[in-house]
């Protein structure tokens, strides 16, 4: 019977846990939508090790972003646009992505859930991290 209650207390712990990390990782600040303009970078092999990089791209299923122009990582759901042709064809053609992206600045920090607006080949050698 205590096992059975631990068993429990242990479920309530870790629901409660992600239940305020998505809160804070989903909760924007009131009308504070950017919009976000840069060139990509392609990266394969991401060593982020953050709590909130693990919750969105393992549960949630999102996937990074990453601008040249600021160095910072947006998440976002709709990859699959960015990847129509291999970075490394790219590299042969020489050409590379601008991305337009819409996201919202969240209440405790950082970027939420971004959406690709626009996005345009530009000849240009593209970044490529390994």
């Amino acid at each position: 019977m205590n096992i059975l209650y631990l068993v429990i207390i242990f479920i309530f712990i870790a629901a409660s846990f992600l239940f305020f990390a998505f809160l804070i990782y989903r909760l924007p600040k009131p009308l504070q939508q950017k919009c976000i303009e840069g060139e990509i970078v392609f990266v394969f092999i991401d060593k982020n090790t953050c709590f909130r990089h693990f919750l969105e791209t393992v549960i949630l299923r999102n996937k990074v972003v990453t601008l040249a122009d600021n160095n910072t990582a947006f998440y976002a759901n709709d990859y699959k646009k960015l990847w129509k042709v291999s970075p490394h064809k790219l590299s042969t053609i020489g050409n590379t992505y601008k991305l337009r992206l819409i996201t919202t600045t969240l209440l405790f920090g950082g970027y939420g859930l971004s959406t690709v607006e626009n996005m345009t080949e530009i000849d240009k050698k593209p970044i490529i991290v390994k």
